[in-house]
């Protein structure tokens, strides 16, 4: 407006007594035929009465952001189902239910020693060496999986540790 380039816009404009002007700029699309319709359709559309829906500029922001943004490949841990995903997230932090958490952090329980008596209780012992869980272990791993496998392997190696831990009543 102010280098003086559309004098009959400019004019047009002061002469307008709202409080608010929008205005809308619609490229033309020289001799291309479905452009020019389109082109056609976008003029009547901008006649037409513009609905007023104010975004404040982060809400802008965040839309340009999101509609830019490229998707990220998924790995294993997000093709998990959300309560998967809290159980494998626990088990990989050491934040859980488990004994040793509970006794150490947060000092509710006497001990941090598991029910089978054999160590305390943590993600390691419970996926790998607690013999109150062998049977179940054997059934969902029947070939030895390291454990690394087990907390950070394919989708189908979380998935069954997230049914063990639901089968074994557990609670992480």
């Amino acid at each position: 407006m102010t280098s003086s380039k559309l004098p009959q816009l400019e004019h047009a404009l002061h002469n307008i007594k709202s409080l608010r002007t929008v205005l809308q700029w619609i490229p033309s699309h020289c001799g291309v035929q479905v452009n020019e319709k389109a082109d056609r359709m976008a003029k009547l559309g901008a006649e037409e009465e513009q609905e007023n829906n104010p975004v404040s500029l982060t809400e802008m922001k965040t839309i340009i952001k999101s509609l830019h943004r490229t998707p990220q490949p998924q790995d294993s841990y997000h093709l998990l189902s959300r309560p998967q995903q809290v159980v494998i997230f626990r088990l990989r932090t050491g934040h859980n239910r488990l004994n040793q958490h509970l006794h150490k952090k947060l000092h509710v329980v006497p001990s941090p020693m598991c029910p089978c008596g054999e160590a305390e209780q943590d993600t390691t012992h419970i996926l790998r060496d607690c013999r109150n869980h062998q049977v179940l272990r054997e059934e969902i791993w029947p070939l030895p999986e390291p454990l690394h496998n087990k907390l950070y392997g394919p989708v189908a190696a979380l998935q069954r540790t997230t049914n063990y831990i639901s089968r074994s009543g557990l609670q992480v």
